[in-house]
Order: structure tokens, then C-alpha cells, then sequence
């Protein structure tokens, strides 16, 4: 039985670490996007934040903070730089808003927020690299003084660094520009009446929910993992149906004694069923409970050891695969268990 509990329980967790892995990822890519108002304007024919090229004119911010049902219009300036780390490179995406608007790291572990020519970067990042508050970090030729470490910013393959949109513009070399402009609705105003307000009076701009650019963001970035990982879970999936396929009937076979003693004394085929039922569902239900106990295991130690990696489990999850689980153990224990209560008793002693 405990290698049972065991074996049911090895293939949960393998299944939930990689559903956890691949949600793990489509979270990172949106981390800055999630923490973000609903609306989003780049330049028209925009579909992406972070693989667009978007440069809006200053005066774009005006137009739109003064439509009916914009409480405010904050702009960003938003793109990758290569940092030059003991000998690696590391791209990372830097974006500069306005100081006390929205735009900004939303939680800092050290430090304060930065100033023009000053920088927060994420503390994943400055820990991996030996980086501290008042390191000078070199940006596109530019040196940066940290002032901030953020905590949950450490994006998927490019952690997030902040600085003032004057300090970005300069690095860019495209003064009074924004990439995008974060818009908050009013209360009570619906951001899909925002949108349609946007894109009908001022020209030139696309306006586009927060849900919509992150759902091109996971597809864009997300996808070229996707394929291998969902044959991953996939496949795992299927291990772990057939090793408890494989654990129940095997358990209820081997006990066929027992469950011929048990008619013997007057056990009624209905009441065999019943009873290898319940039995399938403890275990299954037993080693779900461990595998999502090992599976939690492993969500702490990546994090301990690669904290830049993500796996994000959900109740969700957990929930399908206990349903699942029970679903296989009671297909798997009941096969036999019809065979075994059509037997004779005497014949079962003699297998």
C-alpha cells in the first residue's frame, strides 16, 4: 500500500510541477502588464508590449488624458537593454515612468524609487549578480547609480529594471516620446468605452486592454515552449494514469483472498464492489494528497535554488487532478473487482 500511495503520488507531482511550470511561465511575461490599468495606448498598429516598436509623441498624452472617462494617462518608455554582467550578457527590459504616477516598480525590498539618472532593478537579478544598492551598473553606455531593489519583477528571460522617463528618452535618444501611456478609467466608466473613445478620436494610436496585449505577450513568447511542454505534461499525464491504472489493479488483484473470504462469510457482490470502490478512492484521493505535498516540495526548492524560475501552482490543478486520479482508480479497481465478484470462492483460494 505505501508503495502504491507512493507511486500515485510521484506521478501527480511530476504532472502538476510542469502545469505549474508552463502557467509559471505565461505569468513572468506578464508580471509588469498584470500590475498595470486596464488600458494601454501604443502607437497604431500595435499588438504587443513587450516585442513592439511604439513611439508616441508628447502630445498624444494630452489628447487622451482629456477625453470624458480618462482619470488619468500616465506615459512609459519601455525597452530592452543588454546589461554587461562578469563577462554574460543579460537582456533585460527597462521602463521609465514619471515619478509618483503609475508605470513604476509596485513593491520594493530595498531601497527607494529612482531618480533621473538612477535605477531599481529586480532583487532576484542584483543577488544572482552581486549587485546592491549603490552599485553602478552600466546601461547602453550610460552609468546608472541602483537605488532599489523590487521584489516580483523578474520576468521570463528578462527581468524588469526601472528609471525615470527622462533618463530612458535619453538613452533612446528620442526626447518628449512615451512608448505607451497606461490609462486608468474612471470609476464606473467600462475600460472597453475608454478603448472605443481612444481609437475614434485620437489618430494615429492603438488602444488596447491590458488582457489582450498580455494574451499576445504569452503567445509571442510563451509559444515557442508551449509545444514541448504541453508533450511533456502530456505524456506525464498519461504515466501518471496508467501507473495508477496499474497500482489499483494490481492492488485489487493481489487481494483476491481476502475479497474471497469475505464472500465466503456472505459479502454480497454489491458490497464487493462498494468496498474495492471506497478502497480505490483512498488511495487515489491518498496519494493525490502526497503527490501535490511533493509537488509543493519542489515549488520551494526551485525557488530556493533558481529563484528566476517561476512554477505556479493552482487550486484548480490540484482539483482536476484529484478528479482524475479518482476517476482512473475507480475504472482501474472495479475491472477486477467485477471479475472477482463472479467467482467462486473455493476457485479463488486455489489462484
Amino acid at each position: 500500500m505505501a508503495v502504491a500511495v507512493l507511486a500515485v503520488g510521484a506521478a501527480v507531482a511530476l504532472v502538476l510541477l510542469l502545469t505549474g511550470l508552463r502557467r509559471g511561465m505565461g505569468e513572468q511575461v506578464t508580471t509588469y502588464l498584470r500590475h498595470q490599468p486596464p488600458v494601454l495606448v501604443g502607437q497604431e498598429g500595435t499588438r504587443n508590449f513587450l516585442s513592439q516598436t511604439s513611439v508616441l509623441p508628447d502630445s498624444d498624452i494630452a489628447k487622451v488624458a482629456q477625453l470624458p472617462g480618462v482619470a488619468e494617462a500616465a506615459p512609459v518608455t519601455q525597452g530592452y537593454a543588454m546589461l554587461a554582467l562578469h563577462g554574460r550578457h543579460l537582456l533585460t527590459v527597462l521602463v521609465g515612468y514619471e515619478p509618483g504616477r503609475i508605470g513604476g516598480p509596485w513593491t520594493l525590498a530595498h531601497g527607494r524609487f529612482p531618480g533621473d539618472g538612477e535605477l531599481v532593478i529586480d532583487q532576484t537579478l542584483a543577488k544572482e549578480h552581486g549587485l546592491k544598492v549603490g552599485s553602478l551598473l552600466d546601461v547602453r553606455g550610460a552609468k546608472l547609480r541602483i537605488v532599489g531593489l523590487s521584489s516580483g519583477t523578474s520576468g521570463f528571460m528578462t527581468p524588469l529594471a526601472f528609471t525615470t522617463r527622462t533618463t530612458a528618452n535619453q538613452l533612446n535618444d528620442q526626447p518628449k516620446t512615451a512608448t505607451f501611456l497606461l490609462v486608468k478609467p474612471q470609476p464606473g466608466i467600462a475600460p472597453a468605452t475608454v478603448i472605443s473613445r481612444i481609437n475614434a478620436t485620437v489618430p494615429e494610436v492603438s488602444a488596447l486592454s491590458r488582457d489582450t496585449l498580455a494574451a499576445h505577450d504569452r503567445a509571442a513568447f510563451v509559444g515557442a515552449f508551449s509545444g514541448p511542454l504541453t508533450a511533456m505534461t502530456t505524456i506525464a499525464a498519461a504515466v501518471a494514469i496508467l501507473v495508477i491504472a496499474v497500482t489499483i489493479y494490481s492492488a485489487t488483484r493481489d487481494r483476491s483472498r481476502e475479497y474471497a473470504t469475505l464472500k465466503a462469510i456472505g459479502l454480497t457482490r454489491a458490497g464487493l464492489l462498494r468496498l474495492v470502490g471506497v478502497q480505490s478512492v483512498v488511495l487515489a484521493v491518498t496519494g493525490t494528497a502526497l503527490g501535490l505535498g511533493f509537488a509543493i516540495a519542489g515549488v520551494r526548492a526551485v525557488a530556493a535554488v533558481a529563484p528566476k524560475y517561476l512554477i505556479a501552482l493552482t487550486a484548480r490543478d490540484a482539483i482536476a487532478m484529484t478528479i482524475a486520479a479518482v476517476v482512473f482508480a475507480l475504472v482501474a479497481g472495479l475491472v477486477p473487482a467485477r471479475y472477482l465478484a463472479n467467482l467462486d470462492p473455493a476457485t479463488a483460494f486455489q489462484r
